[in-house]
């Protein structure tokens, strides 16, 4: 009895440790996958795949890393389950997705529809719904080779941390994709995507220029449908009313003719809907403080009329955001989800609703609440003191 129950143990034992053998794998004997990209074009999808040398995310014993490896894989497909699927023909070992923490896709490729590309995401177990998601116009491939500083990964950059940028100078919120899968399905929702692209003139190492991202402007989507694309620089409006903006600078009164620079932290706007005749109206409201970070004249020295100031320049770039709108048929300010969130009798009376709301007088009135605590006074006192 004995016998036989040591031999039992020696059979458990072993099936255990050969268990354990064959389905363990060693992390170097795996590939993680960092982000996706999808692009469309000559009729077919292709799927791109971004892989990062892990040697080159941490120290190394030694102190020191090599240069930045990136991989690249491409596929292409009828689908975009079908372009990531023959990558797996040349992948060599596993592809670990639950690393992903960046989505890309083409212009070209939102115009055919993404509800499709998420739901790969959401369907797969390995997916997290948590990467970020960006549009582009450029190339998947360049985008995906840009590199840190410094000689560090891909993983520095601000397609997987866009957030450190953000804190700084705040223009297009970043956003995941948990956040784009709940409001393309929010009736009257105009979803915005910030687009990335690789600049290849503001920064050279050794005179040799290098790629750097950026963003370039906001992809605009309603109901899965493609509305438009807007470049950054028509849309300095958009930072005074969308939700997620840390930090935004802005040249008081003009940009062409600034007196001083002010920074404004954590602005917060609050649209009400008013009823005006046969169609309703908007009130927007921001709150927000500011401070002066520079002054070029000595001019607006008193703090009401540096205030003043400052609230018209705020005033008129949402002005000027929403006439970009109404140019480009997109509800940028998101008005008719306003009135289907808090008017939803007069939303379905109306649906669909955005066309008659993009006019010239849809905007009632604006008021911005600002409090500028710092007017460095201190630094322009000499110059203060001369005036």
């Amino acid at each position: 009895m004995r016998k036989s129950l040591s031999m039992l143990g020696l059979i458990v034992g072993w099936l255990l440790v050969s268990g354990c053998d064959n389905d363990m794998k060693n992390i170097e004997k795996l590939s993680y996958a960092n982000a996706v990209g999808v692009d469309f074009k000559d009729g077919k999808y292709y799927g791109y795949i971004q892989m990062a040398d892990f040697q080159n995310v941490a120290k190394t014993s030694t102190g020191t890393r090599g240069p930045s490896k990136i991989w690249i894989g491409e596929g292409s497909g009828d689908t975009f389950e079908e372009a990531l699927f023959q990558v797996y023909e040349t992948a060599q070992e596993r592809i670990i997705w639950g690393h992903v923490s960046a989505l890309v896709i083409s212009e070209s490729a939102m115009k055919e529809g993404i509800i499709s590309i998420y739901e790969s995401f959401s369907r797969y177990h390995e997916f997290r719904l948590t990467p970020w998601v960006y549009a582009t116009r450029g190339s998947v491939k360049d985008i995906f080779s840009v590199t840190g500083f410094f000689e560090r990964s891909p993983l520095d950059t601000m397609l997987h941390e866009p957030e450190a940028i953000h804190s700084q100078s705040s223009f297009v919120s970043p956003i995941k994709l948990h956040e784009v899968i709940r409001q393309i399905n929010e009736p009257g929702f105009t979803l915005c995507i910030p687009s990335l692209a690789a600049n290849k003139t503001q920064w050279s190492e050794k005179e040799k220029p290098e790629l750097k991202l950026k963003i370039n402007g906001a992809i605009f989507l309603k109901n899965d449908s493609f509305k438009s694309f807007i470049p950054l620089e028509e849309l300095s409006g958009l930072r005074w009313v969308q939700s997620g903006i840390v930090r935004a600078g802005i040249p008081v009164p003009d940009p062409k003719d600034p007196s001083v620079q002010i920074v404004i932290d954590n602005p917060k706007s609050k649209v009400k809907t008013i009823s005006r005749g046969d169609r309703p109206q908007f009130d927007i409201k921001v709150k927000a403080t500011g401070s002066v970070v520079s002054r070029t004249k000595n001019d607006l020295l008193d703090y009401r009329q540096l205030t003043d100031a400052t609230a018209k320049a705020i005033e008129d770039e949402i002005r000027k955001v929403f006439r970009t709108g109404i140019d480009h048929k997109t509800d940028i300010l998101n008005l008719e989800y306003q009135l289907f969130r808090y008017h939803y009798g007069l939303w379905k009376s109306m649906s669909p609703a955005e066309d008659r709301l993009l006019t010239d007088d849809a905007i009632h009135d604006i008021r911005i609440k600002l409090n500028i605590v710092h007017t460095s006074s201190e630094k322009n006192k000499k110059n203060i003191g001369a005036e």
